[in-house]
């Protein structure tokens, strides 16, 4: 977990930028579809602000966010270009699943933005593919309970997101 963290420090170093902030802000805002913020979900996001360094504005702006239901395809369609939207999907996916449940109502969020994407949701058929399965961590990794292995999941996520980012 420490190399791993290393890793994320090392690509994370500042706050989120405006681009990447409203991914988050989408991508929390899952977190309230289904009514409730349990405190998997609020684990996680404390974890991700954490990790991720936001500013104190940011976090102000998150826990208002969480206060209040945000609208998931008002501030989807926040998210510029395809890469930082197909990186939605992916950390949706793990964000859905953190309380161990897929949610009628996440699941609606998430068909209302490919219904709403048109003909451009063919860029994130792969992603979409596997939004009803729970997210496994990579052969090898181990998490000694569920929240640990939902912040791993988030970490690979985004090695993987910085790491397409510079090439």
């Amino acid at each position: 977990m420490e190399k791993l963290l290393t890793e994320i420090q090392y690509h994370a170093a500042q706050a989120p930028d405006e681009a990447m902030f409203a991914l988050w802000r989408a991508v929390f805002a899952l977190a309230h579809v289904d009514g409730e913020i349990d405190a998997a979900e609020r684990g996680l996001i404390a974890r991700v602000m954490e990790i991720f360094n936001f500013s104190e504005a940011q976090r102000e702006t998150v826990d208002e966010d969480l206060r209040k239901a945000g609208d998931v395809r008002v501030l989807f369609f926040r998210v510029e270009g395809p890469s930082y939207r197909a990186q939605f999907f992916r950390l949706a996916r793990i964000v859905i699943w953190s309380d161990g449940v897929l949610h009628e109502d996440e699941l609606a969020a998430i068909e209302a933005i490919k219904d709403e994407l048109g003909d451009d949701v063919v860029q994130y058929e792969g992603d979409l593919r596997w939004m009803t399965r729970k997210p496994d961590l990579p052969l090898g990794e181990e998490a000694q309970n569920p929240e640990e292995e939902m912040v791993k999941q988030v970490i690979y996520q985004m090695i993987s997101f910085y790491g397409h980012m510079g090439r």
